[in-house]
């Protein structure tokens, strides 16, 4: 084997974990991994919410989980009006105080895991992976127009551990 052969491989893993740090955008789905260790050592699983959300609120303001862990979340509009969910993008200063250069300093759940507003008595079903980042809490909300001004639609919690 020639010798420079046997460099492609670190070489090539090397510059791979460069590009997963070089981006200056949001950290989402899996792309954290080289730029933040794990917090507790622990990731995955499987994890199912039932959420239902009405004119005032969802039934569950908090949420956990491990990062990279596969989710089914249901939400079911109990309300009078249209209703959605989504999880919001957030700083990863507060657990990462000393980002390494060239490391995204926000971090996103992947965009699967949004429910665009549904109608008065509509159910739907989605599932995503959580991102790699953990140590955060991650705000989430309704994302249908009117809700900004709701605090109950505005006050959930998700926290990667």
């Amino acid at each position: 084997m020639p010798p420079h052969a046997r460099l492609t491989g670190p070489v090539l893993l090397g510059a791979l974990a460069l590009v997963q740090c070089s981006s200056s955008t949001p950290v989402a789905d899996d792309d954290g991994g080289a730029c933040f260790p794990d917090n507790d050592g622990l990731n995955g699983g499987d994890n199912t919410f039932d959420l239902t959300v009405d004119d005032t609120g969802f039934s569950k303001n908090l949420l956990a989980t491990q990062n990279e862990a596969a989710v089914t979340l249901t939400l079911t509009n109990m309300g009078t009006k249209p209703h959605g969910f989504e999880v919001e993008c957030t700083s990863v200063l507060s657990a990462y105080p000393n980002v390494p250069a060239g490391c995204p300093t926000m971090a996103c759940f992947p965009h699967g895991s949004t429910i665009p507003p549904l109608a008065p008595g509509k159910s739907a079903t989605i599932m995503f992976v959580t991102p790699t980042v953990d140590g955060l809490i991650y705000p989430f909300r309704s994302g249908a127009p009117g809700d900004a001004m709701v605090p109950g639609l505005n006050e959930g919690q998700w926290t990667l551990m």
